[in-house]
């Protein structure tokens, strides 16, 4: 049995939570422009599902604030929430709750999960509230998002719902910087004093990033 032992703890060692890789996960959920479509029914008082928020020390620092000046350019446009944070992904799913605003009722008025996984891209699945509340304070109506989605790494990604949008990415925090080529393999190009210098793409003014055009899928 004792020649077991190692062999019993490298099959431990090559399990799928042995390759978990941290990400950066940011996501900006908005309102669309035109009348608010609510679900048939208000958030559920489990909207959470057991679901715990990132750590205080897993916050990080938002890239996406072109986009988010861009959706506040278009008139009709309101951002809801911006969060980012890092996280460990492997093949195992972890669902992640996401919150904005005081609570009330029980409820917040921006509420939700993100499930994330990680199989040839990282599968996410995003289920969130968008909760209104009455003159009582109690919990009266809510529009309610789910989409899923493949994400490819460091790809910002548009998720549609009738009168909501959410854009999200997922960026490596251990991507290895591309190696140089092997001497001799370089590509060629003309050297020299002479040889005219191309000048560096600008970046765009919008931030990369166009309001999506308002659509009609099926409501949630």
């Amino acid at each position: 049995m004792r020649l077991f032992q190692p062999l019993l703890l490298s099959l431990a060692l090559l399990s799928p939570a042995a390759f978990a890789e941290p990400y950066q996960v940011e996501l900006i959920l908005f309102q669309q422009s035109g009348d608010a479509v609510f679900a048939s029914r208000p958030a559920p008082d489990d909207w959470a599902k057991g679901a715990q928020p990132p750590g205080p020390d897993s916050s990080r620092p938002t890239a996406m604030d072109a986009q988010v000046a861009k959706l506040k350019q278009n008139e009709g446009f309101q951002v809801l929430m911006h969060k980012a944070w890092r996280q460990e992904i492997d093949a195992n799913p972890v669902k992640i709750s996401l919150s904005e605003g005081a609570q009330r009722d029980g409820h917040f008025p921006v509420e939700g999960t993100v499930t994330l996984s990680q199989q040839r891209f990282v599968n996410t699945q995003t289920d969130f509230w968008i909760n209104q509340f009455g003159q009582d304070g109690l919990l009266a109506a809510s529009q309610h998002m789910v989409q899923e989605a493949s994400l490819k790494n460091s790809v910002l990604t548009y998720l549609d719902h009738p009168s909501l949008g959410m854009l999200i990415k997922v960026t490596p925090l251990n991507a290895r910087p591309a190696s140089a080529p092997p001497p001799g393999m370089e590509d060629e190009a003309p050297t020299g004093p002479d040889t005219p210098q191309q000048p560096a793409p600008a970046a765009p003014a919008d931030g990369g990033f166009e309001a999506p055009p308002q659509s009609q899928p099926e409501q949630q």
